[in-house]
């Protein structure tokens, strides 16, 4: 789009030039004649342009320089968590325009909330797909291994987005501890700031610990106060949310815990869909805790922008995730080998001090601990 953008400027430029060139001259066939010239100009300018725009949505759906072309003709599996979940739609989505984008083509295969991912794998194998996308699935737990190494004896490479590291397949991914260092710390110092100084209280975690990111959020959190820490006044209880009715459930199960400890001052919930239900909760009884989470959707941005009970979340680039996830898939597909086997994802602390007035909030992008 920026070369869109110079034209338009480049022609700015020429008609002003034209114009001064008329308003000086006595002669009028000189005007006509710039007018003439201008007029070629900003015609060529306009066929270029919309020669331009007709590779536009392909360029804007790949990584700047990747070569994506294995990906014509090609098939990709796409093994999805829990459809509808919009983290999940979000990296689903990036590799769905990328791949078709490129002449490729993708089949989702439903994995049910984690339930059903070994069969979803399953019939992704079976139909003989050309490669697989995994978004969010389970990999740490070994539980995919038997699919994993049945798609490797095909031939069929796999790419693994925010569902762990394991032999059989290349991943992208956050430093969760890292993150939830930087949503915990908040949590810990506004319990401090609205109590005095001092950092006691009760926190409620709302979760699903159906894979490695969504336990890592939790556990870090566990780590950080407690008996034992640096926080010791403060205690957390934690509960488990259905991710079939993940926003209706959380908005139910908080809501119960509040009945039982109305004393609760935040709400840690794992990703932004339990988050809105959990601040949906809190807003609804109307008291004085607050929400973190983690993702960085639009719900959560928007509510956090609302100035409500939602205060933070940890921003993932979903976008940037997909994009680096198409690019693996065409590396792997063209039979090259990518120079790491995990990609992480920053993920920075959005507030309502940083939150943009409008669209998402992302990190620095992806990067490399081993090579």
């Amino acid at each position: 789009m920026n070369r869109l953008k110079s034209k338009a400027v480049a022609l700015v430029v020429v008609l002003a030039t034209a114009g001064a060139l008329a308003a000086c001259g006595d002669d009028s066939d000189s005007a006509e004649t710039a007018t003439a010239d201008t007029t070629a100009v900003a015609e060529e300018t306009t066929a270029e342009e919309a020669a331009t725009e007709d590779t536009v949505a392909a360029e804007e759906a790949a990584p700047a320089g990747a070569d994506l072309s294995a990906l014509s003709g090609k098939a990709v599996g796409i093994i999805s968590l829990a459809p509808g979940l919009e983290p999940v739609d979000r990296l689903q989505a990036g590799v769905v325009e990328c791949v078709e984008a490129n002449g490729g083509s993708t089949q989702v295969f439903d994995a049910k909330g984690g339930t059903e991912a070994v069969q979803a794998f399953e019939q992704a194998n079976n139909a003989g797909v050309d490669a697989i996308y995994n978004v969010a699935n389970d990999i740490g737990n070994g539980s995919l291994d038997a699919a994993l190494k049945a798609a490797g004896d095909a031939g069929r490479p796999v790419v693994t987005v925010w569902g762990g590291q394991r032999t059989g397949s290349y991943s992208i991914t956050g430093l969760e501890f890292q993150s939830a260092a930087r949503v915990g710390q908040y949590v810990i110092d506004r319990i401090a700031a609205e109590n005095g100084g001092t950092a006691a209280g009760d926190v409620l975690i709302v979760n699903a610990r159906v894979t490695p990111s969504l336990r890592q959020r939790a556990d870090a959190l566990k780590a950080m106060v407690g008996e034992g820490s640096e926080y010791p006044d403060i205690s957390v209880t934690e509960v488990e949310v259905d991710l079939a009715n993940a926003v209706a459930d959380a908005q139910a199960k908080v809501e119960q815990a509040f009945q039982a400890n109305p004393d609760i001052k935040a709400v840690y919930a794992s990703f932004d869909s339990l988050g809105q239900g959990a601040a949906a909760a809190v807003d609804g009884l109307g008291n004085k805790a607050f929400v973190v989470s983690f993702n960085g959707d639009s719900s959560a941005l928007d509510m956090i922008r609302a100035g409500k009970s939602f205060a933070a979340t940890a921003a993932n680039d979903l976008e940037g995730t997909a994009s680096l996830g198409c690019e693996l898939l065409a590396k792997l597909i063209a039979g090259e080998t990518p120079d790491a086997t995990t990609y992480w994802m920053d993920s920075p602390l959005v507030t309502n001090k940083n939150v943009p007035a409008s669209g998402f909030a992302t990190g620095p992008g992806s990067f490399k601990l081993f090579n």
